[in-house]
């Protein structure tokens, strides 16, 4: 005796959910469960920041996250220099982004406000750039960061989500 046509259908549902799960699993193995953590140093403001590595991560940056603590903040690393667009898509919380090129401050982007998924404003650093650093709004005007500022790197750690 054959499957009937609902028996097909439910073993099919099932592969295709076993596929769809393995492709999910997959993709996050690839992009990697370590979350790289380093102290920078902007003027005399320790700021602890997790890097962004992946397009993945760049791409997600800190959508969805209820918020940031005090003295963190997100580090877009690049490859190159150019200029860098940013958005608020599906921010929880207000930002303030900061374009550096070479090691300097070029522009801050100041008391950004979320946006949901399809967001409306862009945020361009105008000239290139080969990092972006996100931190909470206002971190800038209360702690004096300005344009020419430079950034040090201080430490690094790996730690696993």
């Amino acid at each position: 005796m054959g499957l009937t046509k609902k028996n097909k259908i439910i073993i099919f549902g099932g592969v295709a959910i076993a596929l769809f799960l393995l492709v999910i699993f997959g993709a996050v193995v690839l992009t990697g469960s370590k979350t790289i953590m380093t102290l920078i140093k902007i003027g005399d403001q320790k700021i602890s920041v997790e890097i962004a590595a992946s397009p993945l991560a760049q791409y997600r940056g800190l959508s969805g996250r209820p918020d940031l603590c005090a003295d963190c903040g997100m580090l877009f690393n690049f490859n190159d220099s150019q200029e860098r667009e940013f958005v608020m898509r599906d921010m929880k919380f207000p930002l303030d982004i900061i374009f550096i090129n070479h090691g300097r401050i070029i522009k801050i982007a100041d008391n950004l406000p979320p946006e949901g998924n399809k967001p409306v404003n862009v945020y361009r650093s105008d000239s290139p750039a080969d990092q972006v650093l996100e931190v909470n709004a206002g971190y800038c005007s209360a702690r004096g960061l300005e344009v020419g500022a430079a950034l040090l790197k201080e430490s690094e750690d790996s730690l696993t989500d």
